[in-house]
C-alpha cells in the first residue's frame, strides 16, 4: 500500500469524524434552543393604548391585549381587560405601559369626590339608630329625608318631606356596603353623608339647625320623583314662604324671618273740612198748667 492510499484513508476518516461531530453538536445546540424555548411562558396583558388620566374611568377603548415572557412581565399585571371593569385609573397611566392592579381601582379607592357628579354637593347630618332606620341604610342606597318642626306649646308637630330620593355616598367614614344585612350592633351609624343639589344643601342645613331629621328608605324600583317634596315652614320664624319653588326639587323654600308689615303713609295734614253753620233754635216760653193737685210744665 503506497503512501497516497494511505494519505487519502486517513483523510476520508477525519472528514467523517468532524461531520460526525458536527452534526453532534448542532443537534445539542438545537435542543437547547428548543428546551429554553418550552422554559420561556408567555403571559397576557394589558397596555394603555393611550395616555389615561388620574381619576378617569377605565373603558375597553383605553387598553390593548398582548403577550409577553413571564419573566418580563410585573408580579401585579392584568391580563384581561376584563378586570378593569368599573375601575379608574389611580394614578396617571402612560401610553403603552402596563395596566397593574396598583394603577387601577374602584372608586371607592379614591374617596368620596369621585362619587360626586357635577352640580352635587356632600352634607352630612347626624343620625342615630332610629333615624338611620336601625342602621339598615347603607351608602348607595336612596332615601327621603323628613323634618319634624314643633308647631308651639300644645299643638302636635307637624313633619315634612324636604328631599326625595338623596343618594347615600358614606355612613361615617365607610364609602362601600358592609353587606345585604349587616348585624344589628356592627358599627352604629353617627353620621350619613347625602349626594344632593345647592339648593337642597341649603335648605338641608337649615332643617338641620332648626327640626329633628329622619331618613326614609326608599325602594330602588321607585322612580324618584314618583311624589313631590314638600315645602318646609317654621312655626317660630313665620309661615310666610316664598312662593318661588327650587328649580332642583321643586321645594318651596322658607323665609328665615318673616316680612315686615308693609308701612302706613301719613296722612296727609290736610285740615278738616268745615261743618256748617247751623241756624239757632230758639226755645218756647214755658208754661206751667195745674191740673188738680197735678202740677204740668209743658212748652206751646
Amino acid at each position: 500500500m503506497n503512501t497516497r492510499r494511505i494519505t487519502l484513508i486517513v483523510a476520508v476518516v477525519l472528514a467523517v469524524g468532524t461531520g460526525l461531530l458536527l452534526l453532534r453538536y448542532l443537534n445539542g445546540v438545537n435542543q437547547q434552543a428548543t428546551t429554553q424555548q418550552a422554559a420561556v411562558v408567555l403571559k397576557p396583558i394589558i397596555l394603555a393604548s393611550r395616555t389615561i388620566a388620574k381619576g378617569e374611568k377605565i373603558a375597553p377603548d383605553m387598553l390593548t391585549k398582548t403577550q409577553r415572557p413571564a419573566n418580563e412581565v410585573e408580579p401585579d399585571a392584568l391580563g384581561d381587560p376584563s378586570q378593569t371593569k368599573g375601575d379608574i385609573a389611580i394614578i396617571t397611566i402612560p401610553l403603552g405601559a402596563t395596566i397593574t392592579a396598583t394603577k387601577v381601582g374602584q372608586p371607592a379607592e379614591l374617596g368620596i369626590t369621585v362619587r360626586l357628579k357635577p352640580g352635587m354637593r356632600a352634607v352630612s347630618i347626624p343620625v342615630d339608630r332610629v333615624k338611620s332606620v336601625s342602621n339598615l341604610v347603607q351608602p348607595g342606597d336612596h332615601v327621603d329625608v323628613m323634618a319634624s318642626v314643633s308647631k308651639g306649646p300644645g299643638i302636635p308637630p307637624r313633619t315634612y318631606t324636604i328631599i326625595r330620593g338623596a343618594v347615600v355616598l358614606a355612613i361615617n367614614s365607610q364609602l362601600e356596603q358592609s353587606g345585604a344585612t349587616p348585624p344589628p350592633d356592627s358599627g352604629a351609624a353617627a353620621t350619613v353623608t347625602l349626594g344632593v343639589s345647592p339648593q337642597q344643601a341649603d335648605l338641608l342645613t337649615v332643617a338641620d339647625l332648626n327640626t329633628t331629621l329622619r331618613l326614609a328608605l326608599r325602594s330602588p324600583q321607585e322612580p324618584v320623583r314618583s311624589l313631590p317634596a314638600e315645602a318646609l315652614e317654621f312655626a317660630d320664624l313665620g309661615s310666610a314662604q316664598s312662593d318661588k319653588p327650587s328649580a332642583a326639587t321643586g321645594t318651596v323654600l322658607p323665609p328665615l324671618y318673616p316680612a315686615p308689615a308693609p308701612a302706613v303713609p301719613a296722612a296727609a295734614n290736610v285740615p278738616p273740612p268745615a261743618m256748617p253753620a247751623k241756624a239757632p233754635v230758639l226755645s218756647a216760653p214755658a208754661v206751667t198748667v195745674i191740673d188738680g193737685d197735678k202740677v204740668i210744665t209743658g212748652g206751646v
